[in-house]
């Protein structure tokens, strides 16, 4: 049996290292006029008193289920079901978006009068959406190769 390895399957897995990554890296600092500040993570908002809130728990469920559809599409890609690949990958990217939009509007809620600063944690599931329109391509190209090589029309003696 012969193992094929495909150029996507790298972008998947530095998608899914992208993904664990952003769980653990803070994405964002708020701080007002008085010189108070917050750090946001995927999970929780973090006062520099100590208390905290666990109000961003829904970033950290959204990037949880890319990593879980990433990991699942990895091992996927194995088995050639291209069009479920695609598939996933286009869920994928539906929820990277929704990741930035429930994002903004956590911002826009909690920022008031404060000053926001993103961090790097909120620049990795935009780098892990240029990977996965990547990897669609690379799913697409893979297909192609797959496809050409079947239907390929060559003479015998």
């Amino acid at each position: 049996m012969k193992i094929e390895f495909y150029l996507h399957q790298i972008w998947l897995a530095l998608i899914c290292v992208l993904m664990f990554a952003g769980l653990l890296l803070p994405i964002g600092q708020l701080v007002d006029a008085e010189g108070a500040s917050a750090e946001l993570t995927n999970f929780r908002l973090n006062f520099i008193e100590g208390d905290s809130s666990s109000a961003m728990w829904a970033l950290g469920l959204i990037l949880i289920v890319i990593l879980a559809v990433g990991v699942f599409e990895l091992l996927l890609s194995g088995f050639r079901n291209f069009v479920l690949q695609k598939r996933l990958l286009v869920f994928m990217m539906l929820l990277t978006v929704g990741y930035y939009i429930l994002f903004a509007v956590y911002v826009l809620l909690l920022k008031g009068e404060s000053a926001f600063g993103p961090r790097i944690g909120a620049a990795l599931p935009l780098i892990s959406l240029v990977l996965e329109y990547m990897a669609i391509n690379g799913v697409s190209k893979a297909e192609a190769a797959i496809i050409a090589r079947a239907s390929g029309f060559r003479l015998r003696d």
